[in-house]
Parts: C-alpha cells; structure tokens; sequence
C-alpha cells in the first residue's frame, strides 16, 4: 500500500474481512480493523463495504492519485471532492447550492462541497418508493423538498445512475426551476447516497386525465431546450413529467437514464415530423 500510495485496503477470505487504513501524513502506519464475519449484522459486511466506497469517494487525497502500471499502462484514478470524517451523530456530506445562480462547476466538473447535520432534514413522508430507491417528503432549511435516496448496501450498482442524475442537473443548471427541477444538494450519508432536489413543483402527468393542447406545447418546448444543450432524456413517461396548474409550467424529471453530447437535432427533427 505504500508503494502505491494508497491510503484504504480490504483483505478477505469471504468468511473474514479486514479493512485496512493508511493516513497520508504518516505512511509507514497501518491500521487494520477487528475482523468481521461473513455473518455479521453489526455492522453488516455489504454496508461495510459500502461505507468505504463512500469514503474513498470523499477524500481529497485520491483527487489526483493517477496509478499506472507497466504491462498495459493503464490508469486508475480515484476522483473525489472533500475529506470528510463520519461520526456516530450521523453526518452526512453534501454538495450543495441554496440557489440556482450559486451552481459554479470548475474544471472537473464539480460543485462546491459542504458538510451538514442530518439533523437538517426533517422527515415528512414518503412520496414514492421503487425497487432500487426512495423519494421522502422532506424540509431543508425551510424548504419542502423531495429526497431521492437508496441503500448502497442493498442496491450498490444504482450508485452510477443517482451520480448520473446528478451530472445532468449540473449541466442543465441554467434550466433548473424553468424547465426542470431545482436540484439544492447531494451527497453521502453512512452508506447511502443521496440525490435531493426540489420537485415539489407540481403533479405526475399520470394523475391527470385530460390536458390542454397549450400544456403540450409548453413540454415539447422544455424538450427541446434539454436538447439544445446535448442531452437526451431517454425516459420520457408519464410519472417524469410534472404539471403546474398553477402557472401552467410542465417539467421535466429523473434523468437517470439521460445522455450527454447526443445528437439531439436530428431527434428533433424526427419529433416534429411525427
């Protein structure tokens, strides 16, 4: 490990695990965790491996840790925002912009990080709930918020999808409270990934049954605007779509599924023929 300069190590045997630590200022220090059982529901082995991932993923260290070796000279690089410590009072790490004018994204494409309470979330009910993730009825700093959230433990394959959400917002940061939701953080909590965004905005389109021609319009316009900047849904339904009565907005939701630097004129081209 530290000739690699890497700093988190796993040793197993399926039925025993060890996790390993080495601290950057002092690399002739190892420490090596209890051994955990296969078996072990305090903590679970699949969380425990979550939970390292989680801090691999928020440690500044490994932000430019390029590794090459000499067969293939191939690189391994491990991109994160911020070293963060996770406590028993249940910290959590986020990304955050209060307003959508805030969103500065530099060269790598990130945002600003900040640390937070979990206690900054209060808990209202859950609005949906899928195979894979959950979206709770939340307050932040005053705001009524929707939480998408999933257990990596359970479901940790998702995670590339919610950072993929993530990403798209990013880069529709210009649209955000026009054509798509506000997004107002993300991050990690002892496990779980969350992505958090203001979606509150108004009703699924699957609870309507009739919609006016002007509404129409007014979602083929936001489809094109995300077009226009190079990224294509690729989940347009009913339940992603969502209707303001009140200023006959529609927007657009979940971009889990979306791709960046599409093609998208001649998309649009096949729309308007249709």
């Amino acid at each position: 490990m530290s000739k690699t300069q890497l700093q988190y190590g796993v040793l197993s045997t399926y039925q025993h695990h060890w996790f390993l630590r080495r601290p950057a200022d002092e690399p002739s220090v190892l420490y090596i965790s209890n051994t955990l059982l296969i078996q072990s529901q305090s903590p679970p082995v699949l969380k425990t491996y979550a939970y390292i991932v989680q801090v691999l993923c928020a440690d500044s260290y490994f932000r430019n840790l390029v590794i090459t070796t000499d067969k293939r000279k191939k690189q391994s690089v491990f991109d994160s925002e911020s070293a963060t410590k996770s406590t028993k009072k249940e910290r959590t790490t986020v990304i955050a912009s209060k307003k959508k004018s805030s969103f500065s994204i530099n060269e790598k494409g990130q945002t600003p990080i900040q640390n937070l309470s979990f206690a900054d979330f209060k808990y209202k009910s859950i609005l949906g709930q899928g195979q894979t993730e959950k979206t709770l009825l939340c307050k932040f700093h005053g705001n009524t918020i929707a939480l998408k959230c999933t257990d990596l433990s359970k479901t940790p394959h998702i995670l590339k999808e919610m950072q993929q959400k993530v990403n798209i917002y990013i880069i529709l940061s210009d649209i955000q409270g026009i054509h798509i939701s506000n997004l107002l953080c993300y991050g990690f909590y002892d496990g779980m990934y969350y992505a958090i965004r203001m979606t509150l905005v108004g009703s699924a389109l699957n609870n309507y049954k009739h919609i006016t021609g002007q509404q129409r319009v007014i979602g083929l316009l936001a489809l094109n605007v995300i077009h226009n900047r190079g990224v294509l849904h690729n989940d347009i339904r009913k339940e992603n779509i969502l209707l303001d009565n009140t200023n006959n907005v529609v927007y657009l939701i979940d971009f889990g599924m979306a791709k960046y630097h599409c093609d998208t004129k001649k998309i649009c081209i096949i729309i308007m023929k249709r």
